[in-house]
């Protein structure tokens, strides 16, 4: 098993997102298998504290496969805001499981939970900008389809899938919304469909230049924080010219 300083070790690695930094950590640490990995953090989530259990679903969040899934699932249940939060943002390797769709979705409509945790668990299956890319999963997009039948989750489902990337399962609920009724969320729906995609600012913190450009050219899609971003130029209008 991994000590506690191991999964530190590895942890602050998976957060600095750099190969080379996370290859050196994994040789501080013995070069673990994959599997001694999650076992290690199995065993923390099973610990009374919760700053252990947070560190094990930091861990299982750059994870895959059936063990660590069962970490997350633990988080996600866990009596504590601050676990399930993180639990929560674990959860983009494993939107294909059932289980774990099926645990959000019953967050968010948990009307007992705060409002903010229900919130970040439909971000999650609508259109957190940490999942992988890609189409949705076959759970999540039956999720989607359950929680838009009520008006409380609608805005926040739309609002999700305009940040996403436009594929099959995604472009179907997308063309509902721009069947609507509503003003705004057919409004939305349809220029997603044409190709326009909302970002948020923080995701060019790195690149000053293209925020202001962003900012001072593009319109304002939510709050000050979101923007639409123009079609992207196909690779044929490339090609011709």
């Amino acid at each position: 098993m991994l000590s506690i300083d191991d999964l530190k070790t590895l942890r602050e690695a998976y957060r600095a997102n750099d190969q080379a930094r996370l290859i050196d950590a994994m040789g501080r640490i013995g070069n673990p298998s994959e599997e001694a990995i999650v076992a290690s953090a199995l065993e923390q989530m099973r610990h009374p504290d919760r700053n252990r259990r947070v560190l094990a679903l930091r861990i299982l969040a750059r994870q895959r496969g059936e063990r660590a899934k069962h970490g997350v699932l633990a988080g996600l249940q866990d009596e504590v805001r601050r676990v399930c939060t993180v639990a929560i943002q674990a959860c983009p390797n494993f939107l294909a499981y059932e289980a774990i769709v099926a645990q959000l979705e019953a967050m968010t409509r948990d009307a007992g939970r705060k409002r903010k945790l229900r919130r970040r668990a439909l971000s999650m299956l609508a259109g957190d900008e940490g999942r992988l890319p890609g189409d949705l999963t076959p759970a999540v997009s039956g999720a989607l389809w359950r929680l838009m039948t009520e008006p409380d989750y609608r805005f926040g489902i739309v609002f999700g899938l305009v940040r996403l990337e436009l594929a099959p399962r995604g472009k179907l609920l997308l063309e509902a919304f721009a069947r609507s009724a509503d003003d705004v969320e057919r409004g939305l729906a349809e220029r997603r469909l044409a190709g326009e995609r909302v970002i948020h600012i923080g995701a060019y913190e790195r690149d000053e230049a293209r925020q202001r450009w962003i900012m001072a050219s593009c319109d304002v899609a939510h709050g000050r924080m979101y923007y639409w971003l123009p079609p992207e130029p196909s690779p044929a209008a490339h090609s011709a010219k």
